[in-house]
């Protein structure tokens, strides 16, 4: 009787403490594997310029409410975006942290998702507007060219490279997000 009792206790035992300590010992892994991934993706984004962004991710929680991994991956994914449209890594890593803070305070300000806010930001590299619309910015070509005019640009933006085409807007948003800022 008594064996069998001890039987059933370790079973028992077996299925709410060991498992669960399983499942969590698990979820830690992934979670220190997705953290390194994070890391390698910011420093391949970046270079050299990769400390300034990891700092920043650091204070994110605290800042924007946006926690570390999320703010790494968030700026390694502008960073690409910088850097691939002609960005130095500095400038795009300055953007790019620029542009997660951003993103946390739109998506407090507007009570959207922080999903929805960087796939809004994301048009700074595109050019695509619609989910910047949804979140008050009307970032046409006529307001761009009109933006430029009045920072003293007379280059069309049409005639734009790239990277040129990423500062405008970054500035344009910037200048046009001040309220959720």
């Amino acid at each position: 009787v008594f064996g069998t009792k001890m039987n059933a206790l370790g079973k028992s035992m077996s299925t709410y403490v060991t498992l669960p300590l399983l499942a969590g010992g698990a979820a830690a892994v992934k979670f220190a594997s997705d953290y390194n991934e994070s890391l390698n993706k910011v420093e391949v984004a970046f270079g050299p310029a990769s400390t300034s962004v990891k700092n920043f991710a650091k204070d994110s929680l605290t800042s924007f409410g946006i926690a570390e991994a999320s703010a790494l991956d968030a700026a390694a994914q502008y960073g690409d975006m910088a850097t691939s449209m002609g960005l130095p890594q500095v400038a795009a890593a300055q953007m790019s942290t620029s542009l997660v803070g951003l993103a946390g305070d739109l998506a407090s300000f507007k009570n959207i998702g922080i999903d929805q806010a960087n796939t809004a930001l994301a048009g700074i590299f595109t050019g695509e507007t619609e989910s910047l619309k949804k979140l008050g910015i009307v970032m046409t070509e006529a307001n761009l060219q009109s933006f430029a005019l009045s920072k003293g640009i007379k280059t069309q933006v049409k005639d734009m490279d790239q990277a040129s085409k990423v500062n405008l807007r970054y500035a344009f948003i910037m200048a046009n997000t001040t309220n959720a800022q």
